[in-house]
């Protein structure tokens, strides 16, 4: 009992299988999953129970559950995290092509700046990431396109997507990009233009059935823009995947009527790919919506409200990682800044430029966390958070290498994800009983 010691990155929770109690194991790094009896889980901490056998002991090993007593899995998680962190397979970009927008949502996270981004700047900005990947050779890279309203700018949209998808193909790179748009400006004819270069999807940003959404999500002249997006969603439906960002303030009770929207989308007849629930933030500064993420109850009946309406989602593991952890991960704005967050104003925080490049020890700054004593050496969800969300640390905390600890939210939807795998590994026509140590 001496030779070896659990894991702290294990979630454990009870699960039925057939009249015995079993125990759900999660390696939070790893991902390893393993359904054992919890009596001979509880054996390996008391030398009252009879352990469980060499076989088993052998398996709880292999898949990281198990270690050698001498092992310090913070210098464990430490090689872990800079492998994540410096992982090129895929590498992805967020592009500000427009700050300016045609509507004025009353929970924006930015202060409106009628800037735009300049055909020389994409060209710099373009040559810039084109020549990362050439450094880096990525299987795959993906791009989200936003703004701002990105179709205010669709010329330099358009010009961009082509580069990069052009150089993409003829190095053998998969390439795709979104665009994340209010679905004011989306029109059958610039979405076909799209295609042609790759694009995988349309995000568009709802926050509620229409009355709700009009008073959250007005245009620029005040008037609202539900009836409009419903249009226009209809009409390009048939020809490119749309994910519905739908927002909701957790400090009301308009997410009940929630599904209203999706009787809406099979009124309008609007082919809907993925449905996914963001609550409002908070914003720097004053803010009318200071609820934050609230009742993480509510983001995860809403995630099963839609999975009745036919939107579920292929089960995974939550995350909540900032990308500005991740030096595959870019945010190029307006000017050629390369920012850390979507969520900042035009340069702010910038730690490198495409006409000149990466500002090494800026970038050096912003990879580094401050982890209290409780992530860093107690939470088994560290993997999955590595200290969460910077934007709301920085919010809430002022300080950008702080941490937003999600840690209820994270371990509910996690609990769920766990008991729906470990329901379909205990359904009598899943997989044979050789996979269920994944």
């Amino acid at each position: 009992m001496d030779n070896f010691k659990k894991s702290r990155f294990i979630v454990e929770l009870p699960v039925m299988a057939d009249t015995e109690t079993g125990l759900a194991l999660y390696h939070t790094m790893t991902e390893a999953f393993l359904i054992i009896d919890a009596q001979q889980w509880s054996a390996l901490s008391s030398p009252a129970l009879v352990p469980p056998d060499a076989e088993t002991i052998d398996i709880l090993r292999a898949q990281g559950f198990l270690l050698d007593p001498a092992v310090d899995e913070n210098t464990v998680f430490e090689c872990w995290k800079q492998e994540q962190v410096h992982d090129f397979d895929t590498i992805t970009s967020k592009v500000n092509v427009t700050r300016k927008c045609n509507n004025r949502c009353t929970y924006c996270i930015l202060d409106y700046e009628p800037k735009e981004m300049t055909a020389a700047t994409c060209m710099a900005m373009d040559g810039f990431y084109i020549d990362f990947i050439k450094e880096k050779r990525p299987l795959k890279a993906r791009d989200d396109y936003l703004g701002g309203e990105p179709l205010l700018n669709t010329k330099i949209l358009l010009a961009s997507v082509g580069r990069r998808s052009a150089h993409c193909r003829k190095q053998g790179v998969n390439y795709g990009f979104t665009i994340t748009s209010n679905g004011r400006l989306l029109e059958p004819g610039i979405v076909s233009e799209l295609k042609k270069s790759g694009l995988t999807g349309i995000r568009v940003s709802l926050a509620g059935p229409k009355d709700v959404h009009d008073r959250l999500r007005p245009s620029a002249a005040g008037k609202g823009t539900y009836a409009e997006i419903m249009k226009n969603l209809t009409a390009v439906s048939k020809l490119a995947p749309i994910i519905i960002e739908c927002q909701y303030d957790s400090g009301s009770d308009d997410y009940k009527r929630m599904d209203e929207i999706f009787e809406d989308f099979r009124t309008y007849d609007i082919d809907i790919s993925e449905i996914h629930f963001t609550p409002i933030l908070r914003k720097k500064g004053e803010s009318l919506f200071n609820c934050g993420l609230g009742d993480p109850k509510i983001a995860l009946a809403l995630t099963k409200l839609s999975a009745k309406y036919g939107y579920a989602q292929a089960p995974q593991a939550p995350g909540y990682l900032c990308r500005a952890d991740f030096k595959s991960m870019f945010v190029f704005d307006t000017d050629g800044s390369i920012i850390p967050c979507t969520g900042f104003q035009e340069g702010e925080m910038a730690y490198g430029n495409v006409f000149t490049g990466i500002d090494f020890i800026a970038e050096s700054q912003l990879l580094k966390r401050n982890l209290p004593d409780q992530c860093q050496n107690h939470c088994p969800l560290l993997p999955i958070c590595m200290g969460g969300c910077r934007h709301q640390a920085l919010v809430y905390k002022e300080d950008f290498s702080g941490t937003d600890c999600q840690y209820d939210s994270i371990k509910l939807f996690l609990d769920d994800y766990i008991r729906t795998r470990a329901s379909e590994i205990m359904e009598p026509e899943s997989q044979p009983a050789s996979e269920i140590a994944a």
